[in-house]
C-alpha cells in the first residue's frame, strides 16, 4: 500500500510540537524548512543507509540538495553531497553514508534557489 502524504493539519501539529521544544524553537517566516531526522545523538556507520527527513512550512515548491558538512566557525564546509534534486514536498530521503573520517558532522538540507537552508542536530560518523 503506498504511503500517503501527511495532511496539512497533521503537519502543522508536528511542527507545533517541534517548536515547543526549546532546542528547536525558531521564528517562522512565510516559508521554512526544519530538519527533524537525524536527531540528537545520531550515530551513522560509514556505508549504512540512513533517513534524512524534514518539515516544510509554507509553499513546498523548491528542490533541495542534502549535504554532509562540518562547521568552521560560522561557515559550513561540504564534505559530501548525499542527494540532489529532491522536491521539498517529499519531506525526506534515504542516503548512503559516505566513507569519511569518523567524527561530528551536520546534515544540511538546502534549496537550489538558496531560499531554504536547515541543519540537523550533530551526527557522529563511525567506522
Amino acid at each position: 500500500m503506498p504511503a500517503t502524504a501527511p495532511t496539512l493539519k497533521s503537519l502543522v501539529r508536528r511542527v507545533w510540537r517541534g517548536l515547543n521544544r526549546p532546542a528547536v524553537a525558531v521564528l517562522l517566516e512565510s516559508e521554512n524548512l526544519l530538519v527533524h531526522t537525524p536527531g540528537a545523538g545520531a550515530v551513522w556507520p560509514r556505508g549504512s543507509r540512513q533517513a534524512v527527513a524534514w518539515y516544510v512550512v509554507g509553499p513546498a515548491g523548491d528542490v533541495v540538495d542534502v549535504e554532509l558538512v562540518t562547521m568552521d566557525g560560522t561557515q559550513s564546509r561540504t564534505k559530501a553531497v548525499l542527494a540532489t534534486g529532491i522536491e521539498t514536498h517529499h519531506t525526506g530521503v534515504t542516503v548512503t553514508v559516505p566513507d569519511l573520517a569518523p567524527g561530528r558532522y551536520l546534515v544540511l538540507v538546502t534549496s537550489t534557489t538558496g531560499t531554504l537552508d536547515a541543519y540537523s542536530q550533530p551526527v557522529t560518523l563511525s567506522a
